[in-house]
């Protein structure tokens, strides 16, 4: 399923979320973004009346969210802001794939400006961007330090001013509305950061399996490539006079059976790491689809069982290349200039 991503201030699609990196820039209007995308995993949605006299009196309320991104690198993402009025215009339900989009400072977010429903397909663009609370600490830092010392130099009571300082604070930060991204801990999650955390262990298998089938894959190709020439040498050497080089025809043939032996061991690993890599993006995928699995525990545990067996395969292709190192002389006398 693609998921596509626009710009909240032109419309236009600006990244594939399937691809897109933490970090997008609208190609039409030059607006850089930065993204958070995944299952909503916890959803709430408080509304606070700041001013209620009576039913009939106009009244000031704000509403206070609180969003926990599961992301598909199995983080967690909490996005808590607030925004004007009773209503509830937030199109998003527990879940639901859903996308954040904040203008950066930086690397941090500076304001929340909109929040996309992948899984209804609507989108809420902030009527204003929501500025982040470090933005808003550093706004209201600078103008207490501003009011304070200018009382200071033109002789009024800096405690009295202070004070009032104070005040005209905590009124401006009950209404104005702020947002936070913050990433919890898995620790303080119980069951589910348990979840999450075997996902993770599974997701870095993934990335050295990854690594290592290429690494195999290409010592593959250099003891096969070495075999053809150690094979092209032992021909020669017969043809020649195989009683004078008989020394070293048994030398040759050794080695390429430890070649041999090697690609054999190596070709298993490929199959079982592919396996393996399978097994892994099943348990990923269903761990998206279903968030609570009673037996994705043991499925974790099977997998990372599976690599431990594989283990031993690897510490006998260590052993095949010990047994190669009798073989020096075939490498840098028999064959001149390999290395």
């Amino acid at each position: 399923m693609k998921l596509s991503l626009y710009c909240p201030t032109c419309s236009r699609p600006i990244a594939d979320l399937n691809n897109a990196s933490p970090q997008v820039t609208c190609g039409a209007c030059q607006h850089r973004y930065g993204i958070v995308h995944g299952k909503l995993s916890k959803h709430s949605s408080i509304s606070e009346p700041l001013l209620f006299l009576s039913h009939h009196l106009p009244s000031l309320h704000k509403r206070h969210y609180t969003l926990q991104i599961t992301t598909p690198d199995r983080n967690l993402k909490q996005l808590q802001f607030s925004i004007p009025g009773k209503a509830d215009p937030l199109p998003v339900h527990y879940g639901d794939v859903v996308s954040v989009l904040y203008t950066m400072q930086g690397y941090l977010m500076k304001k929340l400006v909109a929040v996309n429903n992948h899984t209804t397909g609507k989108r809420y663009v902030l009527p204003k961007p929501v500025p982040s609370t470090i933005e808003l600490t550093l706004t209201l830092s600078s103008i207490v330090l501003g009011l304070l010392v200018a009382s200071f130099f033109s002789g009024v009571n800096v405690f009295l001013v202070s004070v009032v300082t104070a005040l005209g604070v905590l009124a401006y930060l009950k209404v104005t509305n702020s947002a936070q991204l913050t990433s919890p801990s898995l620790a303080m999650h119980g069951r589910e950061g348990t979840r999450l955390a075997g996902d993770q262990r599974l997701l870095a298998q993934k990335l050295k399996i990854e690594q290592r089938l290429d690494e195999i894959n290409h010592e593959c190709k250099s003891n096969q490539g070495l075999i053809d020439r150690l094979e092209d040498l032992k021909q020669k050497m017969v043809t020649v006079d195989q009683q004078l080089y008989a020394p070293r025809i048994f030398r040759t043939t050794g080695a390429v059976t430890i070649l041999k032996q090697q690609i054999t061991n190596n070709q298993r690993l490929v199959r079982e790491y592919r396996r393996a890599l399978q097994m892994i993006e099943i348990e990923m995928e269903t761990s998206w689809i279903a968030d609570q699995l009673p037996d994705a525990s043991n499925f974790t545990r099977a997998i990372m069982q599976k690599l431990e067996e594989l283990k031993a395969i690897e510490e006998q292709n260590q052993f095949l290349k010990l047994q190669l190192t009798a073989y020096e002389e075939v490498k840098h006398h028999v064959i001149p200039g390999y290395e």
